[in-house]
């Protein structure tokens, strides 16, 4: 199944690119889904918000909890590190 006319225009154009077609349902190969996790988890886990704008208050909040620490969502996207095996 070809990917369609804006991706192969896309892909003429960055020949540096390639194109994969991922399985229907993979996150552990969707690096966006590691960071959703975690936001999840920080702003809606395991709570009861009377209002929708309490809902929204909390992800403001963790977005900007995130915003301060880079490092911690650059090392979730990246994923975890290789460990070096012993020879």
């Amino acid at each position: 199944m070809a990917p369609g006319k804006p991706i192969d225009e896309a892909m003429r154009e960055n020949p540096h690119l390639e194109f994969q077609r991922l399985p229907s349902y993979s996150p552990q190969l969707n690096p966006i889904e590691r960071f959703w996790k975690k936001l999840r988890r920080r702003a809606t886990h395991n709570r009861l918000f009377d209002t929708l704008a309490d809902l929204k208050a909390s992800i403001r909040a963790s977005l900007c909890y995130f915003q301060a620490v880079r490092h911690k969502v650059k090392s979730l996207i990246e994923g975890r590190p290789k460990r070096k095996t012993s020879k």
